[in-house]
């Protein structure tokens, strides 16, 4: 990550839950391996950090996106996180 960006975008893609699969419910959107990107019907879109349909724990996510801003807060610099969703 280039620590002069403004803006990074991180996109967690939540596994299907039990009422969902019960219905024959798929995933509309698949990650495409080794990048960070996700491709949905002939669309494909590009982030700075993807977390694909698997058993994340939220600390992966916390120490990628959220752990070099807090650092940054201690030596001046602003940050933001929003986080919109269900984890």
């Amino acid at each position: 990550m280039n620590s002069l960006e403004c803006v990074w975008v991180a996109v967690n893609i939540r596994l299907l839950i039990t009422s969902e699969l019960l219905v024959g419910c798929t995933d509309c959107i698949s990650v495409l391996p080794a990048e960070p990107q996700v491709q949905i019907g002939t669309h494909t879109f590009t982030y700075d950090y993807v977390y694909g349909s698997s058993a994340l724990s939220s600390s992966s996510v916390y120490n990628d996106c959220v752990a070099p801003l807090v650092d940054a807060l201690f030596h001046g610099y602003n940050a933001t996180v929003l986080a919109y969703g269900q984890f």
